[in-house]
């Protein structure tokens, strides 16, 4: 296909580390898009022990497909930088390397920025099986968890939830807010962008038809680092932000009580429920609650100051092919 005669009008940017694996069912999720405007796709290799070129150049006859390189930092908040001032277009669409995105994902992230400068999808967790299996699978399974989405909606919560791997941005917009903050990493850069979205006066959409199936973590002890990371990182998104009082993560329930009651469960799931399951629900719940206590520790009684990584990577000019 003659992708030099077509004009890109929104560039999806894939941070992308050690994801061979998942990748070309994300690529062909994007190659399968209907109705989507022109698009190109920027995957951007984060010192991968194992580049994606080769992932990649499969995939480059049917789509507007290209390598970046960001290797001076580690970490999601900067890939996705350096993808923005790598891309073509000024609608900006991001997305995972190990999801799997809707059949009208950039669609639907399209056209809600002609209403709005930020965007926030609909993420649905779709069971291994179905990943297992393939796209059409995924996309079974996602239709079923999505048939009667949400009317889009403009997000005026005091704690904006921001989908960072379903989301869209305009540049202008994006570049005055300053982009992902890697101090935010790993799990809170979303939410931070989302928090100086609304701080700034912009608006944020939320797009439930702009849907994404992500994968499940495959055993407990991915479940519980995720989730370990995610609490540690939102208690300094607490302390930047001052969101001791009103985030949900903290309040609903008292994050301290569920941290006391998890040896109880500890007893309850290893009498009662013993399922693959059952062990990964424990264990992103217990990482999640041991996280929160010790980056409370670390932010709230401590006390420690909280920098800024800002926009690292949005003045990058790192090869690309």
């Amino acid at each position: 296909m003659g992708w030099g005669l077509m004009t890109a009008q929104v560039s999806v940017v894939i941070a992308c580390y050690d994801a061979n694996d998942t990748l070309g069912l994300q690529l062909e999720a994007l190659a399968h898009q209907e109705g989507a405007p022109a698009f190109e796709v920027l995957v951007v290799d984060n010192n991968s022990p194992e580049a994606p070129d080769a992932v990649v150049s499969g995939w480059s006859d049917v789509l507007d497909i290209r390598v970046v390189r960001a290797s001076e930092h580690q970490g999601v908040a900067y890939a996705r930088n350096v993808g923005v001032s790598r891309s073509a277009a000024d609608r900006i669409i991001f997305c995972d390397a190990d999801d799997c995105a809707g059949p009208r994902f950039v669609q639907a992230a399209a056209s809600a920025l002609e209403a709005a400068p930020f965007v926030t999808g609909g993420v649905h967790t779709v069971n291994g099986r179905s990943f297992a299996s393939g796209r059409p699978a995924v996309w079974k399974e996602l239709s079923r968890l999505s048939a009667t989405p949400a009317p889009r909606d403009v997000v005026r919560d005091a704690y904006p939830v921001f989908m960072g791997g379903a989301s869209a941005v305009e540049r202008a917009a994006f570049m005055e807010v300053g982009g992902f903050d890697q101090g935010y990493v790993p799990g809170a850069e979303d939410n931070d962008l989302g928090l100086r979205v609304l701080a700034q006066g912009f608006t944020l959409l939320r797009v439930p038809d702009m849907t994404l199936a992500e994968r499940p973590r495959a055993n407990a002890t991915g479940a519980f680092r995720r989730s370990f990371d995610g609490g540690r990182m939102h208690m300094r998104l607490c302390a930047g932000h001052d969101l001791w009082s009103v985030s949900p993560h903290l309040h609903d329930p008292e994050w301290w009580r569920d941290l006391l009651r998890l040896p109880g469960a500890l007893v309850t799931t290893a009498i009662r429920d013993r399922s693959a399951s059952g062990r990964r629900g424990l264990a992103s719940r217990a990482g999640l609650r041991l996280g929160q206590f010790v980056g409370f520790v670390e932010y709230r009684i401590v006390g420690r100051p909280v920098g800024q990584d800002r926009g690292l990577g949005l003045s990058d000019a790192p090869t690309s092919q």
